[in-house]
């Protein structure tokens, strides 16, 4: 992984900017973060295709009251039934997770597989309990509130010896969940526990997906996605902006790794019609053990100065980043008779720039998609091609290399010893086909496709030349199933997740051949 810095991500703090002048003439309230759940999101995704929900669907978590607010507009007495029960399906989660506690137990055989959208990442068991949301305001002002805890076991798969209950422990326990809100002039300061997903994909986000512990840090994030009042953002359509900095929490896996980097993602998200959504990613690593810290390489990491070193050793690399961009495009609706509600979209992340003046991002790792809903909104299939691979671009000509992977940053682009990105980590090509059923909540995935380094988690030492003989990689075969049950007040969800792989040796919870079986408790409180 290379380092540079796009204009691209500054222009959306340029227009935020002028929102906080030119915003809506009653902001939303502070509000927790949402993420949905696999089910709501597609309800949500399928209400902003069919009845033009105004809500960007790649981009999580949004704030609860932004949901809200776009659901709030379809009016339900002059809705047609099919769009009448996803709306009440997206409603009734946003109540539960604003208005009632959770405890949550999932009971799992230890072992990796291919972690999307919504999936839990942890290759163990785990629990959490999660508080109802406290809100409180005062004329213009408002806060928000929410206590979260999780305990699991580790989530790096690779590691074999454990000490203590912190990064390196065999348990570990996070704040995951928990989020602080100040709500302001139509934006939310916030400090928070919790995992991003940036992008239009269903098995894979190429920046920041579910395949990590939650990162625990403070940002700011626009408190509504509604259109812009402001005559020269109203382009824009429904738009959010969210820019956060949070601290690592990395196992030691190498003597001479930056521990303790600070983290720092940047995503604009803008829906200019009803049928096109963009969005604008960045992230960077900066500071840790041995590597320039402080405000001041902070502020050269976040203008992109001081970066890919020199050969005359004239300064040392301010942080390591990836950048890029992300569209989805709803197929026109006369195609529905042949196609069902249909879509495409991609995902391009740069491991470098070009260019004196802008820099802009390029070497891009890629991601490819299509997906169709039919049966009236209750189903959804998608086909996702993600490539990990520096120059996947069909036209490159350039000799690809592994993404994710960096000399200044030597345990990768990673959270808790995992993949910050897609799954299928660094140098990998892999195709996802998935069936959804939202009103039955089932969900199956076949995967097919070539791990280049290794599965879900990241140790140096497990590469193919590493002193640890490899981990399990090669060519990949894959499949999983999930269903959700409700039974005396409680969800429950059995799962089951196969992945074969070729090449390697088995590194405890990270084999050859995964066999992964769980099952999720939820009672609400």
């Amino acid at each position: 992984m290379r380092h540079f810095f796009t204009l691209t991500c500054l222009a959306g703090l340029l227009m935020g900017a002028g929102q906080v002048q030119a915003g809506p003439a009653h902001p939303s309230a502070a509000s927790v973060p949402y993420t949905p759940s696999w089910t709501a999101r597609h309800y949500l995704q399928w209400l902003g295709d069919h009845a033009s929900l105004p809500l960007t669907g790649s981009h999580w978590p949004l704030p609860a009251a932004a949901v809200r607010q776009a659901l709030d507009s379809i009016a339900p007495a002059a809705a047609q039934a099919n769009v009448q029960i996803a709306r009440d399906f997206v409603l009734k989660e946003l109540d539960m997770a604003q208005n009632q506690g959770r405890a949550q137990m999932h009971l799992r055989s230890e072992s990796e597989a291919l972690n999307g959208y919504g999936e839990n990442y942890t290759p163990g068991s785990s629990a959490q309990l999660n508080s109802a949301e406290l809100r409180r305001s005062w004329g213009d002002v408002s806060v928000a509130g929410r206590l979260g805890a999780r305990i699991e076991a580790s989530p790096n798969s690779l590691q074999s010896k454990f000490s203590g209950m912190g990064a390196e422990g065999e348990f570990q326990a996070r704040l995951d969940g928990s989020a602080a809100v100040l709500g302001f002039s139509g934006w939310n300061v916030q400090a928070f526990s919790h995992r991003q997903w940036w992008g239009p994909g269903w098995q894979s986000s190429l920046v920041s997906g579910h395949n990590n512990p939650s990162w625990t840090g403070v940002g700011i994030q626009r408190a509504s996605v509604a259109p812009s009042d402001s005559a020269w953002l109203s382009w824009m359509g429904p738009w959010n902006l969210d820019v956060f900095v949070a601290k690592a929490q990395d196992p030691r896996v190498v003597t001479n790794q930056p521990q303790g980097f600070m983290f720092s993602g940047m995503r604009l998200t803008m829906k200019p019609q009803p049928w096109l959504e963009v969005g604008l990613s960045r992230g960077l690593q900066t500071g840790g053990a041995g590597r320039p810290s402080g405000a001041l390489n902070f502020a050269k990491s976040f203008l992109g100065q001081e970066v890919n070193k020199l050969d005359d050793d004239t300064f040392s690399d301010s942080s390591g980043q990836i950048a890029g961009y992300d569209v989805r495009a709803r197929c026109p609706k006369s195609w529905s008779g042949m196609l069902g509600s249909c879509a495409a979209y991609t995902q391009w992340m740069g491991e470098d720039a070009a260019g004196s003046v802008i820099p802009l991002p390029f070497k891009f790792m890629s991601l490819w998609g299509v997906e169709s809903t039919y049966g009236q909104g209750q189903y959804r299939v998608f086909a996702e091609w993600a490539n990990t691979n520096a120059y996947s671009l069909p036209w490159d000509t350039k000799e690809p290399f592994p993404g994710y992977v960096n000399g200044v940053y030597n345990q990768g682009y990673t959270q808790g010893g995992r993949w910050a990105g897609s799954a299928q980590g660094s140098g990998s090509e892999m195709l996802t086909v998935g069936w959804m059923d939202a009103a039955r909540q089932r969900m199956v995935k076949v995967h097919a496709g070539k791990v280049h380094t290794s599965l879900g988690a990241y140790d140096p030492r497990t590469r193919p030349e590493g002193p640890r003989a490899g981990a399990p990689r090669g060519d990949l075969w894959g499949v999983s199933a999930s269903q959700v049950f409700s039974w005396m007040g409680m969800r429950l969800t059995p799962e089951l997740a196969y992945t074969e792989l070729t090449d390697g040796q088995d590194q405890r919870a990270n084999k050859r051949q995964n066999l992964r079986v769980g099952l999720v408790m939820a009672v609400p409180l």
